[in-house]
């Protein structure tokens, strides 16, 4: 079992971290996909323990780990399992996690929805009536523009 600390990372991967940071930490990544996100800007993404585990940098050679995806179970926040829940469960769990402004932000019906909470920069992703992973993003300074790296 791996605990998300969020604005933090998830054993032993930290956010901010190198790839040689990532690969000294975790070894070769199982497989390496480049996609463009939203806006058109591409995404690296390094999948590790058969796609439990997807980190995204930005395909510029010094990037730095912008965000780390869990699709296991076995991932929880703060000692609270949340992933593969229930979506009635969501709100009683997270509050149990100790985050306390989980919102509902968008919802594709059919697609699924996407829950996060601002004040601990997680979002959770919920199709067919089960939570099916959690992302954990950096916190950002003031302006919104720069992320605050871990120490």
């Amino acid at each position: 079992m791996a605990d998300a600390t969020p604005y933090f990372g998830i054993a032993p991967f930290v956010l901010g971290m190198t790839r040689e940071l990532a690969r000294a930490a975790a070894g070769k990544p199982d497989s390496v996909e480049t996609t463009r996100d939203d806006e058109g800007a591409t995404v690296e993404t390094w999948f590790y323990d058969g796609g439990e585990i997807e980190l995204e940098f930005d395909p510029a050679p010094d990037a730095k780990l912008e965000s780390i995806t869990a699709w296991s179970a076995k991932t929880t926040v703060n000692g609270v399992a949340i992933i593969g829940c229930d979506l009635d469960d969501l709100q009683r769990l997270a509050k149990q996690a100790d985050i306390h402004d989980l919102e509902l932000t968008d919802d594709f019906a059919d697609s699924g929805q996407c829950w996060q909470s601002e004040q601990h920069g997680l979002m959770f992703w919920a199709a067919k009536g089960k939570v099916v992973n959690m992302t954990i993003f950096p916190r950002f300074d003031d302006s919104g523009e720069q992320p605050q790296w871990p120490e």
